[in-house]
């Protein structure tokens, strides 16, 4: 069974593999499945996609990959994300995501942004049709992918967006209406591009920023990227 870890930037490729795995350089393709014969970790098959920053990018990329990459297992996607409450989520806190809602869907209107107001959904899945949310089961993905979930992993309702959440005001907003805990700008595309597939998809996220605030005290990427790899670490059940 072969993994297919998914990043958005090399940095947090860097973060989640060991160091001497040949993460591509700045000149190579972003968007290429490395290494060309799977990692061994901890006993298991892994391969690595760095997908680029964004919903878009991450559609493309790991969609691309999976067409090309049949025999994928189960794909993990491991980044950073914000947190809308840093009681329910505290900083280089890792979470599961549970549910993918893509709030920039729809009809936009003074009154937001209606996800079914133009009477179209995004896709249709082998499922159904998606509009602007899709559900998620960790535990499920991560037992068909003979992966170790551990209990202390939190679970977390999830916000894709295009343009980072820049004010209090905005955060206050989004988190009212969608009832999220996490904001991050890859999951709902890359959750998408799995269910199109048919492949079993898990998202792990460390707690990098409070939404909206642009304070220094209130952010620390260092930290969240420090969780990554400890993270996979334990998902392939060689750490406690």
């Amino acid at each position: 069974m072969t993994l297919l870890l998914a990043c958005a930037t090399r940095t947090e490729l860097h973060a989640v593999l060991p160091a001497g795995t040949g993460i591509p350089d700045q000149g190579a393709a972003a968007h290429e499945v490395f290494p060309k014969s799977p990692l061994t970790l901890s006993g298991r098959e892994v391969l690595a996609v760095c997908t680029g920053v964004g919903p878009v990018a991450t559609a493309a990329v790991l969609g691309r990959a999976l067409a090309r990459r049949p025999k994928i297992s189960g794909v993990v996607q491991l980044g950073v994300a914000g947190s809308f409450d840093l009681e329910a989520a505290p900083m280089g806190a890792t979470l599961c995501v549970i549910r993918e809602t893509w709030p920039e869907y729809g009809l936009a209107g003074a009154d937001g942004v209606a996800p079914r107001g133009i009477g179209l959904p995004m896709a249709i899945c082998p499922d159904g049709p998606v509009h602007e949310t899709l559900g998620a089961d960790p535990d499920a993905a991560a037992a068909a992918m003979g992966l170790a979930l551990p209990a202390a992993f939190g679970r977390a309702a999830s916000l894709t967006v295009a343009g980072v959440t820049g004010t209090m005001e905005r955060a206050a907003l989004l988190h009212a209406r969608h009832g999220a805990l996490l904001e991050n700008m890859e999951g709902f595309a890359a959750a998408l591009a799995c269910r199109l597939a048919e492949t079993p998809f898990l998202q792990i996220r460390t707690v990098s920023n409070l939404v909206g605030s642009r304070r220094s005290g209130h952010w620390d990427l260092k930290g969240a990227l420090a969780g990554l790899r400890p993270a996979l670490a334990r998902l392939l059940g060689s750490a406690p």
